[in-house]
């Protein structure tokens, strides 16, 4: 046997040996050298870097150490600025203005002004009043924070060098925190800021220095840059551009960076964030500088590599022309051992079962079985020399896609394949028949392929059997796996056995996580102890159980918990013994939702029902009440002009009175809660409202209980009777004081809120739209469910005998819905109160002042008044007080005698007083008959309650007159007078 050389393997080992030594080398040397430039230039620009964040960082606290000094409270510099600034007194003004121009001097401020709260100029140490573009903003902020901050670096129109200031906030000296107004120190940057930031300490082409800051979408240059001159505050740069260094500053880079400047050059650089500001510096070089020395002596040593590299390559050469001539030897050798090998596998080949196909190093058919011949439909000596694709070609049973050539992958890779399930043989009779198949690589002694053995067999018998089993399972799966509900089986233990997929939507778990797993595991205690319980009495009732149904709560993976509806069944085998379980289980979780919303949402109707139906019997009793009550005061002050005041019936006479007036009140009370009282709305600011009532407020709560006033700016105007406004927040003041025992917190809140049409959905009663919120909340007792319940019922009340009427709360409550608005309560029993009153905001504008009451009373003239009343004593009444005024009465019982007496009646009718609400026809459709034969008829509305045909919700038009029953003698002088015309110019 011939001895083989070595191969020509360890020739190129040898050679890629040395070559990636040499590569590696160089390259290390390279690398390591560059790093050492780096490095060197990185702890310079760090130390530059370094050293002028810190200067900046010192600057900036020093001007706010300025700043704090100079508004400090208790000085009494602050002192006489919060003088000047309430009083503009010239002694203060040449105080502060020496002050400020001794700071300037000293420190080098540009300019140093001072604003009051509002941000208007007050004094300044430069000629005239500058402009301070962006320093109202910086002021609002100084205000919320309570201490000095920097405004932005800007120019103006007066100032176009880039300027920056110091905002100092001055608050009240009487420790209310109230902003009273604020120094601003103006510096500027190029006297100290741009030239520690522009200057270099170390001779260089294209280091430099740049602050920047983040400015929206974008990052802002703050000062002007060394090769592109008058960028300061106009160069911006938007933050997609990563690789440039200033954007990296300002998405939180820091320290050493390499990118791409604003010129687009790359560059090396050092990050710092100044302290306590907004600020980045970044201080850099352009790579072009620093790696200038070190290119020129890489290019030498790149040099001397390549000729190194030259000639391992023409010893490599050598040896391999010499390697060849061995192993076209060891080839020679390899086939002839091959052919031996052939012949000597030939006859056993022939008597395998299976089909055998061998082929040669290209995949030509060298060999086929008597087997392999029966399959293809090829004999051997037909196929011998054809390659195997047209021997035995194979497609994919389910795409009908060609398969690869089993001999090419096994000559590619070099190992043993088999082919994938559904593969299909294509007979040369076109026949198909699916196969099993394996490919195995031939090698000889020197480890080479030299061809490729495959072999397979026919599974169409055993595919037939495969097919009918997975249709038996799938019919099986399709039932089970695609059901929404979760179908599964347990032992006797209750542990699961199977799970559908349906269970990874109920409850995150994927089924061979559950399967497994106990049914205490996915419940708590209380409803395992269910679940058990129904098992064990369908376990006892035995074949004769038909299933139990019920619902339960159970988690899911995430510890979230859900409602579900079992349906369970006990699993018998043939003697009668329970040896499992079985059943579905479906999420209800939905259902159970809808129900708890349907039941809240019934709640709110049925509360809302229950209010409204209060609101109507207190509405009407509350109107035939007044109408005694009206009676009443009439006739005791016609009796009380009678009697002398040192008669002793006249002080009699004066507690009628009082009576009947206070039980006037309560009336009120009543119909402001059935939201049928009288009302003169009017456009409102609500903080200005609130602000009138304070110190009555504080009076009425008393001194051990803190008031605390919480207003929002910009409130939205509403349209309410400002004295509705008063008696809502006493009676929540009063309210709030009984509930708290001793000491205690009263906070009164306004903002301006919005309802979107999703929130309206979800709470009974409310519209969508713009509201301004009242909120009045105190830290008292609190209150628990069942009075909440019933907190604005009349006449319901938690205080003891004699200490409330039990109206407060529900004459709130028909305020707030006479006025369109919502009311919520909040509290917890021992956790305080708050309610929120939202009343809807309204654009317009504010109406005239009433001129009030007049101090004498008029009297008529003779004037003809048609008074039409349904009700006998109110009409006697009426008639008796308008005749003693000096007036001629005409009285009418109903709407058909009134007309009745207007058509009689020869003269001119002057002015109409009738009822509202009458049997025949109400007082609006009367008045408009009579104008039409009475076109110059004055008309005056009188009612216990305003009718929705004169008013809308109890609001009156400007242009109606009306008197509220029950009226005194002055009020209905008053109103008559009004009514026609009387009171004019007055």
């Amino acid at each position: 046997m011939t001895q083989a050389k070595p191969s020509k393997r360890w020739v190129a080992i040898s050679l890629l040996a040395a070559l990636v030594l040499i590569m590696t080398g160089g390259r290390w040397f390279y690398h390591g050298q560059k790093r050492a430039v780096r490095q060197t230039v990185a702890e310079n620009l760090t130390a530059i870097a370094r050293f002028k964040a810190e200067r900046i960082a010192d600057w900036r606290g020093e001007r706010l150490e300025d700043a704090a000094v100079l508004v400090e409270g208790k000085s009494f510099f602050a002192e006489g600025v919060a003088r000047f600034i309430n009083d503009s007194n010239g002694i203060d003004a040449r105080r502060i203005r020496s002050r400020f121009r001794s700071l300037q001097v000293h420190y080098h401020y540009d300019d140093i002004l001072l604003v009051d709260s509002q941000g208007r100029v007050r004094l300044s140490t430069a000629e005239g009043v500058p402009g301070f573009p962006g320093y109202l903003d910086a002021l609002s902020e100084a205000f919320r924070q309570g201490r000095p901050i920097f405004t932005e670096l800007h120019t103006g129109k007066d100032k176009p060098a880039p300027h920056i200031g110091i905002v100092a906030p001055l608050f009240s000296q009487n420790g209310s925190a109230k902003p009273m107004g604020a120094v601003i120190l103006i510096c500027d940057a190029s006297r100290f800021l741009y030239p520690l930031i522009q200057s270099w300490p170390t001779p260089s082409r294209t280091a430099e220095t740049v602050l920047v800051q983040r400015q929206g979408d974008g990052v802002l240059f703050l000062n002007d840059l060394r090769h592109r001159p008058d960028t300061a505050l106009k160069l911006r740069i938007p933050l997609t551009e990563t690789d440039v260094p200033a954007v990296m500053a300002v998405r939180g880079r820091e320290g050493v960076v390499e990118g791409t400047d604003y010129r687009g050059v790359p560059v090396v650089s050092v990050i710092l964030p100044i302290a306590d500001s907004p600020w980045f510096m970044v201080a850099k070089q352009d790579a072009m500088e620093i790696y200038d020395e070190w290119h020129f002596r890489s290019l030498l040593i790149m040099g001397m590599l390549a000729a190194l590299l030259v000639g391992l390559g023409a010893l490599g050469l050598v040896a391999w022309q010499r390697n060849q001539k061995w192993h076209y030897h060891a080839l020679y050798v390899a086939e002839a051992r091959l052919r031996a090998s052939t012949e000597r596998h030939s006859v056993i080949l022939e008597s395998i079962g299976d089909a055998v196909i061998a082929t040669d190093d290209r995949g030509r058919v060298e060999l086929l079985n008597p087997m392999a011949e029966s399959l293809t439909g090829w004999s051997e000596a037909e196929a011998r020399g054809h390659f195997l694709k047209e021997v035995f070609p194979i497609i994919n049973e389910q795409t009908r896609a060609k398969v690869e050539d089993p001999v090419v992958r096994v000559l590619r890779e070099g190992i043993v394949v088999g082919l994938a399930n559904h593969t299909l043989l294509i007979a040369r009779d076109g026949t198909e028949r699916p196969i099993a198949d394996s490919g195995a690589p031939i090698f000889n002694n020197q480890g080479e392929i030299t061809g490729v053995v495959l072999v397979f067999r026919d599974q169409t018998a055993e595919r037939a059997a495969e097919t009918a089993l997975q249709e038996s399972e799938h019919r099986y799966r399709l039932l089970a796996e695609n059901s929404l509900d979760a179908i599964w089986t347990m032992n006797l233990e209750l542990e699961f056995t199977y799970i559908n997929q349906a269970v990874f939507r109920m409850t995150g778990y994927r089924p061979e996580e559950w399967i497994g797993t106990r049914l205490q595991q996915h419940c708590d205690e209380t409803n395992f102890a269910r679940m058990s319980q129904a098992v064990i009495a369908e376990m006892d009732r035995g074949l004769q159980g038909e299933g139990v149904v019920f619902e339960a709560e159970m988690f899911r993976k995430n510890g979230e918990s859900f409602w579900v509806e079992i349906h369970g069944k006990v699993i018998f085998d043939d003697n009668g013994q329970a040896v499992g379980l079985q059943g579905v289980s479906r999420d209800i979780s939905e259902r159970k939702r809808a129900e708890t919303e349907r039941e809240r949402l019934q709640g709110q109707l049925s509360q809302a029902q229950k209010m409204e139906s209060v609101g109507r019997l207190a509405g009407g009793v509350a109107h035939d009440f007044n109408n005694m009550l009206g009676v009443i005061l009439g006739y005791a002050e016609l009796a009380q002009a009678k009697v002398a005041g040192d008669d002793p019936l006249h002080a009699d006479l004066v507690e009628i009175i009082n009576a009947a007036r206070r039980s006037a009140d309560i009336t009120r009370q009543l119909l402001a809660f059935a939201r049928r009282q009288t009302v003169a709305p009017r456009v409102v600011d609500l903080n200005d409202t609130v602000e009138g009532m304070l110190r009555m407020l504080r009076r009425l709560i008393g001194e051990d209980i803190d008031l605390q006033w919480l207003p929002e700016g910009g409130l939205w105007p509403v349209k309410i009777d400002p004295a509705q406004m008063d008696q809502l927040l006493a009676n929540l003041c009063v309210n709030a004081r009984d509930a708290i025992d001793g000491v205690g917190k009263i906070t009164i809140e306004t903002e301006n809120v919005h309802f979107d049409p999703r929130y309206c959905r979800d709470h009974l009663g409310f519209t969508a739209g713009d509201y301004v919120l009242l909120a009045v909340s105190d830290d008292g007792c609190g209150m628990d469910a069942e009075t909440r319940n019933h907190l604005f019922e009349p006449f319901f009340t938690t205080k003891g005998a004699g200490q409330g009427t039990g109206l407060g709360l529900a004459t709130v409550y028909g305020i707030v819905k006479q006025n369109n608005g919502f009311i919520n309560v909040y509290s917890e029993p021992e956790a305080g109160t708050t309610f929120k009153i939202y009343l809807p905001r309204h654009s317009g504008q504010a109406a005239a002042e009433d001129p009030g009451a007049m101090a004498d009373l008029p009297r008529g003239n003779g004037e003809t008044v048609l008074i039409v009343e349904d009700e006998t004593a109110i009409l006697k009444l009426g008639q008796t007080l308008l005749e003693n005024l000096g007036y001629r009465v005409l009285a009418a019982a109903g709407t058909a005698e009134a007309l009745a007496l207007a058509e009689a009646h020869d003269g001119r009718i002057h002015l109409l007083i009738t009822d509202v609400v009458m049997p025949e026809m109400n007082g609006r459709q009367l008045a408009d008959r009579l104008k039409i034969t009475n076109p110059e008829l004055k008309v005056l509305f009188m009612s216990g309650y305003t009718a929705d045909i004169i008013t809308d919700r109890g609001g009156l038009g400007d242009e109606v007159h009306f008197v509220q029953k029950p009226f005194s003698r002055q009020e209905l002088a008053v109103k008559v007078a009004k009514a026609l015309g009387q009171l004019e110019g007055r």
